[in-house]
């Protein structure tokens, strides 16, 4: 086997030019290929990042029945915000904080300034938080926040379409209403703070409330509709699922941030679905090439395969050497391929891509890069490729008869 190998590298190298091209072939498809996933893995990321410490939290904790009712009344399905609830919680390994909210929706009005203004009011969900505790859960949401904005227990912040709409400016009064949890409609006064730039479309007229202010509001002091927890490690997201479902028990339910956000992931499963289908057709493009190649081998070395078995080369020993050089060209392609894709990647992640996509005001930050599956599995995939598209070519030479070989037939 090694002399055969050692032939088979000796036969890739003798036509140069020809061995140039493929090998030039395979390792642009796959630089591209590696170029685009890096890319591709590093928006998943970012979007991962921004659900997890930006908005969700790594799972939240709801009475059971909550989510599927959160179109209804999910304010009846409140619970008391206790220590011995938030401490079985953090009693789970890797759990490292826990931030309690209330989720809800009203209408804002900001306070009349002109005697002959009619004050308009517009309607909007919210998220009330702890302005102490969201911060270990959710560090990333105060980036959201334009800058100067100002959140404690009086001030409220809403999303920059909605202050828009209002022309709020900072220290307005606004009127907050909202229905209680008995459906009757209760009012509090609050000040702006700021705006909240959105990342997803959709996300434009919603408001995010002090807890405190919330629970006046809603007739919930000491109560909440949901807490939302963080984790030191996200790729054990589900084990420590699971282990604060048994935590806190059948009284209530926990889902992960994949679970809250199925459109998230439902966008991360399409984007993984064209990116496979490129993958697949730049694949076959290269392979095609390297087929071709051994092929057009075959056809120009026929006398020298006659030779080969005239001096005692097996018919089997003839196709490994064809199948052997197919493999050479499919590894040195992928090697170059992949040390192409991850030079580009590196490069992009050191500087970073940055762009905000459309209907959002908030730009978002990719660093592209490339797992070791992902390369393991594009070299798999290039060398073992090769050799299944060289089986052909292979199997001819390994056909030809010797004499007929000799005579260049």
């Amino acid at each position: 086997m090694n002399a055969l190998l050692s032939m088979a590298f000796r036969n890739v190298l003798r036509n140069r030019r020809r061995t140039l091209i493929t090998l030039a072939a395979v390792a642009v498809g796959i630089t591209a290929v590696g170029g685009i996933r890096g890319v591709l893995n590093g928006l998943q990321d970012s979007m991962t990042r921004g659900s997890i410490r930006g908005t969700l939290g790594a799972m939240q904790v709801h009475r059971t029945g909550y989510l599927a009712n959160v179109m209804s009344t999910p304010l009846s399905l409140d619970f008391a915000n206790d220590d011995a609830l938030v401490k079985k919680v953090l009693a789970v390994k890797g759990v490292t904080a826990v931030a309690p909210r209330i989720q809800f929706a009203g209408s804002l009005t900001l306070s009349a300034t002109d005697q002959d203004d009619s004050p308009e009011a517009l309607f909007f969900g919210a998220t009330a938080i702890d302005p102490v505790l969201e911060r270990q859960v959710c560090p990333d949401r105060w980036k959201l926040f334009t800058d100067d904005t100002v959140f404690d227990d009086t001030h409220v912040v809403l999303g920059d379409a909605l202050a828009a709409a209002f022309g709020a400016k900072h220290d307005s009064e606004a009127i907050l209403l909202a229905p209680d949890r008995d459906g009757s409609l209760n009012g509090e006064l609050a000040q702006v703070g700021g705006a909240m730039r959105a990342i997803m479309p959709g996300e434009m007229k919603i408001a995010v409330v002090p807890l405190s202010l919330a629970q006046k509001l809603l007739r919930m002091e000491g109560r909440v509709t949901e807490l939302a927890v963080a984790i030191d490690d996200t790729s054990h997201l589900e084990a420590i699922a699971s282990q604060v479902r048994a935590a806190v028990g059948p009284e209530f339910e926990v889902h992960t941030w994949a679970e809250l956000a199925p459109e998230r992931k439902t966008i991360m499963g399409i984007q993984n679905g064209v990116s496979n289908v490129v993958a697949v057709v730049f694949l076959l493009l290269m392979l095609l090439g390297v087929a071709n190649t051994m092929l057009m081998s075959v056809l120009e070395r026929t006398r020298e395969v006659g030779t080969m078995m005239a001096v005692g080369l097996t018919r089997g020993s003839v196709m490994v050497l064809f199948l052997l050089e197919a493999l050479v060209l499919g590894a040195m392609g992928a090697a170059g391929g992949l040390a192409g894709a991850s030079t580009i990647t590196f490069i992009l992640a050191k500087r970073g891509i940055h762009f905000t996509p459309p209907n959002s005001s908030m730009e978002i930050d990719v660093y592209p890069f490339m797992t070791a599956a992902f390369t393991v599995g594009v070299m798999f995939a290039a060398v073992f490729g090769a050799v299944l598209f060289s089986l052909y070519p292979a199997w001819r030479a390994s056909r030809l008869r010797p004499v007929e070989a000799l005579a260049g037939r």
